[in-house]
This record gives C-alpha cells, sequence and structure tokens, in this order.
C-alpha cells in the first residue's frame, strides 16, 4: 500500500486524551512522549478567523467556559478558557520545536486559508497532512495548497465516499477502524490511496492494521500503539 509518509505513523488521537485533556498543548507533548510520531488534532473558527483547536463546536464540554466557539474572536476565547483552548499557531510553534507529525482534521469551511498560512509559517509542510469530512474542504485545500497532503475523511468505504474523493481530489482516506475491512484496504490499495484509520486502540487491530501496509494509526492509546509497532519491527 502507497505510503506518503516516511514511515507508518502513530499519531495520538486529540494527544493522549486519557492522560491529559483533549486537543490541548499537554495531551500533544504526552502523546509523543509515549512514543507517537505526533498527534491528530482539530480545528475550529473563531469569529474573527482564527483557527483554534478543538473538537466540538463550543466550548461547554472541553473548557470551564460556555457558548460557541465561532461566536467569540480569539482574543475573548483566551480570556475565557486560557489554556485549555490553544491556537493551530501554538499547536504548529510546538510540533516545530519539538520535530512532531500534525494531522489537522479541519471540521468547518471557511478556515482553509488560515490553517495553511500558520503550517507555512512555521515550515511544517513535510511533516502535516490536512483532512476533513467536507469534502468542500479538501478540494478548497487542493486549490490553494496543492503541494500540501489532503486526506478525506470518512466512516466507511462506499460508493458516496469514492464519490467525494473524486470530487475533492483527495490524495488519500482516514477511515474509520470499523470500516478497514480487507476488502476496503485491497480496492484502496488498487486505487494507490494511502490510508490512516482511526481510532485504532487495540493491540491485535493495531498490528493487524500495519501488517496490512496503512499509512497510519491515529489511536486514543499512543504508548501501546507506538510498542505494538516496535514489536511487529523486531519480529
Amino acid at each position: 500500500m502507497h505510503n506518503p509518509f516516511p514511515h507508518q505513523l502513530i499519531l495520538g488521537h486529540r494527544g493522549a486524551p486519557f492522560d491529559e485533556p483533549e486537543n490541548t498543548l499537554r495531551a500533544f507533548a504526552r502523546a509523543v512522549e509515549q512514543g507517537a510520531d505526533g498527534v491528530e488534532l482539530d480545528v475550529q473558527r473563531a469569529r474573527d478567523g482564527v483557527p483554534v483547536i478543538s473538537h466540538d463546536e463550543t466550548l461547554d464540554r472541553t473548557t470551564g467556559a460556555r457558548g460557541a466557539i465561532g461566536d467569540h474572536d480569539w482574543s475573548a476565547l483566551q480570556r475565557l478558557t486560557g489554556a485549555e483552548l490553544p491556537s493551530l499557531e501554538q499547536a504548529a510553534a510546538w510540533a516545530a520545536a519539538s520535530g512532531a507529525w500534525l494531522n489537522v482534521e479541519i471540521k468547518v469551511p471557511r478556515v482553509e486559508a488560515a490553517t495553511v498560512e500558520v503550517l507555512r509559517a512555521a515550515r511544517l509542510t513535510e511533516r502535516v497532512f490536512l483532512s476533513s469530512f467536507h469534502a468542500e474542504v479538501v478540494g478548497e485545500l487542493g486549490r490553494i495548497a496543492p503541494d500540501l497532503r489532503r486526506f478525506l475523511l470518512t466512516e466507511a468505504w462506499d460508493e458516496a465516499a469514492q464519490e467525494a474523493v473524486v470530487a475533492s481530489d483527495a490524495q488519500g482516506v482516514c477511515l474509520h477502524v470499523d470500516a478497514a475491512t480487507p476488502l476496503a484496504l485491497q480496492v484502496l490499495r488498487n486505487e494507490a490511496l494511502p490510508v490512516v484509520v482511526w481510532t485504532v486502540d487495540a493491540p491485535t487491530r493495531i498490528r493487524e492494521l500495519l501488517e496490512a501496509g496503512v499509512a497510519g494509526i491515529i489511536t486514543n492509546r499512543p504508548r501501546v500503539a507506538a510498542e505494538v509497532r516496535r514489536d511487529a519491527c523486531e519480529s
């Protein structure tokens, strides 16, 4: 299976979420300490267009604040949440300093250009790939940054997903673990589309997918996944 990366990547899902609050700089650092190559993180858009890191569109679940992220400028979000809600610029600076890889999942439209600008400024283009469930977002990334790796996120590998890959000109697929069947992986291999699988926590499944040749694994358990990869390489 084609792999656009130097080796099969282990990426912490929102960092190391079992050990630190998800999508925080602490969680990202912990994932790398546990052996991950880097992290998967989620980008939302502040009202003034600043890319901020949060899985949810609202502040309620992961911070002590309330309300929609898109209703506040970045300066207001900083006052409301402090370090609980980092900006992509802060995460990019961390990745640049640490050597970590980033999978930047764009959750909403209209933040593509600002996201690319941050990654270029941090000189991370060689250690990043972008992804989104939205085909139009992936397509826009291809238009404004054709040199950056871009993947379509999907929960299934079916006709709709195949059409979305073509429509978006995606260069790879981020596939849900339940959809990563031998048949789906073979089809993707035949299409020369690299596959990153999410979210994989069971050691046996991690090893199975690595042996199947996937380009990367996104996991809540980066220490476990890194150990499985090491053992697989040694055996």
